[in-house]
């Protein structure tokens, strides 16, 4: 555990020699686990315009922000919020050397179509191991406001970054079984002047909120903003 909820896997192998990252800041990848039966983890083929495992057993696949690639060391540095239930949270809590995952290839959408003057960088547990690298990759001076949503101060993590960063952490305690406090953060925040890049990852229906209020009010280009809804909290307290 890197943070009381926040629960750090690096997979390394000579399955990921030959591993090549995208470069976008917030690129994912999708992990498929072991099932129950223990029937190994493996990728699904393309089979006409849908997928299958090439057993017929289906595994199940979440997606994953990587939080770092060390080339050198063939390694990638997964962070994985810690809750209960959650087929990832019980795999990662009980994960040791030697065991073995099926990984994708890597996505990912970070980045604006035109140049910009700041960035606001907006996201709750899920979204934080993203977040914090495209805090980290953001180039040298380049000022940016930071809204990061946890549930407790301990759950705070360095902000490494050449960029100018105000980072404003937001507790709260209801996070993973209640509303998100983001919308009303990033209302109330004093925005820098200039065009904007806008990224956000978050519960989905903080960004839905959010996406109507950066496009409608706040007015910026689509290709200025990125707001991605990550998880749902209907689907979580159900």
């Amino acid at each position: 555990m890197i943070t009381p909820h926040m629960r750090r896997i690096v997979f390394g192998g000579e399955g990921l020699r030959a591993f090549t990252s995208s470069g976008i800041a917030d690129e994912w990848i999708r992990l498929f686990f072991p099932t129950v039966a223990n029937e190994p983890a493996v990728l699904p083929v393309s089979q006409g315009k849908g997928w299958s495992f090439p057993d017929g057993v289906p595994r199940e696949g979440r997606w994953y922000s990587i939080r770092d690639h060390a080339i050198e060391t063939h390694q990638l540095t997964i962070d994985i919020v810690d809750h209960p239930g959650g087929i990832a949270t019980s795999w990662a809590a009980t994960a040791k050397t030697g065991d073995q995952i099926a990984i994708s290839g890597p996505d990912g959408r970070y980045g604006p179509d035109a140049p910009t003057d700041w960035e606001l960088v907006v996201a709750d547990m899920t979204g934080l191991p993203a977040a914090l690298r495209i805090l980290r990759e953001l180039p040298a001076g380049k000022p940016a406001l930071a809204l990061l949503e946890v549930p407790d101060a301990y759950d705070e993590q360095t902000i490494i970054s050449a960029g100018q960063v105000a980072t404003t952490w937001i507790l709260n305690p209801a996070h993973g079984s209640g509303a998100s406090l983001l919308p009303q953060a990033v209302r109330a925040t004093s925005w820098l002047r200039g065009r904007p890049y806008v990224w956000m990852s978050a519960e989905a229906a903080a960004t839905r909120d959010m996406r109507t209020y950066i496009r409608r009010e706040r007015r910026v280009p689509n290709g200025c903003a990125d707001i991605v809804g990550y998880w749902s909290l209907t689907r979580a307290t159900r």
